[in-house]
């Protein structure tokens, strides 16, 4: 099987999404021989690239000239001329680069002008398209600039759609899609996330950071987005006992991001001024890419006071780990994995609702974070949903055009 990988963003660059598309593709490759080649979009890096990430082809497409002019512009009508134009360009160069390969399957991850070209590609090629919904979106059908409900990038035939949550379920239905649609969280590598045992943590926490055996460490391994709300549990910790640290860590936002967030001098600031409003030597920050699972392994409960998130991976590999999450409460797709008094707790924002949830988090025994983990793996177990891409891309690529496969049918 020969599939074409196309992503709005692709490592180095970091995203969650596209990590995890790299990841399984990797895994695909080595368990049932998938080739997989890739095409991609960034937000971070502003010229075309071919390179090779750990074996697989990647090209990298985009309009250097109009991204610099872009972020120039950025708002106003300017803003959306410039956007327009890159869309229109980038796609034009992606769809030129289609001309010129062969593959029996396409899985698009995200919304870029390299993935809008793909799904039109895989449109009017009649080649069977994986769909994957990564953000919160209001449906599952996106389009470029002035293509507002284009055929073209529609998908109710010859398609899978994954859907990570249950409520992208639904905004699925609510356009009739659900025979084709697969609803799955997003898988975890269970080799590098598992229960941490005390020797394992201390290990991680002498080595990580500089906090102590004594210490109650909250962690938060996320890039830093304005949507993360990192600042946000500076309040919480200022509520806690001294004994309790905040352990941060992931990639600085970038000027180039949709999203805004925090540029590495904001985050040294931000933490300059908590310790300077007394909260000194109980925050500590690594700003990078990071191994996710070593910093979990650091900590006693995981934190996530994220907005708009379509899954929060971390939260299921914080759980796999055996960590207690507290979480944003208003998020529905945290709702779907957080049981109160078992697994964690869910607060709304509030700096006081939390501290009090965090203090209740450690009530939690050895066992019930080795029952915790033990419970979400087979959920989450990327052994399963690899077998299960295989099977749903293997019986992709015998659907023709016009033919609707039953997700369900085929898994069972």
């Amino acid at each position: 099987m020969k599939a074409l990988l196309v992503s709005s963003k692709y490592p180095p660059e970091y995203s969650g999404s596209g990590l995890r598309a790299h990841n399984t593709h990797l895994r695909l490759r080595e368990k049932y021989g998938v080739e997989t080649e890739v095409i991609c979009s960034s937000t971070e890096f502003l010229s075309s690239l071919n390179y090779t990430e750990d074996g697989l082809k990647v090209s990298r497409v985009l309009s250097s000239v109009l991204r610099k002019a872009h972020a120039i512009n950025r708002k106003g009508f300017m803003g959306r001329i410039t956007q327009t134009a890159i869309f229109r360009s980038e796609m034009n160069r992606v769809t030129q680069l289609l001309q010129k390969k062969s593959f029996d399957v396409m899985h698009v991850f995200g919304y870029s002008p390299a993935t809008m070209a793909a799904i039109q590609w895989s449109r009017i090629h009649k080649i069977p398209l994986m769909r994957e919904l990564v953000n919160v979106v209001q449906s599952p059908y996106q389009y470029p600039p002035r293509h507002s409900d284009d055929e073209n990038f529609k998908f109710s035939d010859q398609s899978v759609v994954v859907a990570i949550s249950s409520e992208l379920g639904n905004v699925c239905r609510k356009v009739g899609l659900s025979k084709n649609v697969w609803v799955r969280p997003n898988p975890v590598d269970l080799e590098r996330f598992h229960y941490a045992s005390k020797s394992e943590k201390l290990d991680a926490r002498s080595r990580l950071t500089p906090f102590s055996e004594k210490d109650t460490v909250l962690v938060f391994i996320s890039k830093f987005r304005g949507s993360k709300n990192h600042s946000f549990l500076l309040d919480v910790l200022n509520l806690l006992p001294e004994n309790y640290k905040l352990l941060l860590a992931g990639p600085p936002s970038d000027p180039s991001d949709p999203v805004a967030g925090l540029t590495t001098t904001q985050i040294e600031s931000l933490v300059s001024h908590a310790e300077s409003n007394g909260m000194h030597g109980r925050i500590f920050v690594k700003v990078g890419f990071v191994n996710a699972a070593e910093y979990m392994r650091a900590g006693d409960i995981f934190c996530i006071p994220a907005e708009k998130e379509a899954l929060g991976t971390p939260l299921l590999e914080a759980l796999v780990t055996g960590l207690p999450v507290v979480a944003n409460r208003d998020e529905s797709n945290f709702r779907e994995w957080i049981t109160e008094g078992q697994n964690g707790s869910l607060r709304s924002l509030s700096a006081s609702c939390w501290a009090e949830a965090i203090l209740k988090t450690t009530t939690f025994s050895d066992s019930d974070r080795r029952s915790m983990s033990d419970e979400i793996k087979t959920a989450v177990s990327s052994q399963l949903i690899d077998e299960q891409y295989y099977m749903l891309l293997s019986e992709l690529c015998q659907t023709p055009a016009g033919k609707t496969i039953s997700v369900s049918d085929v898994l069972s």
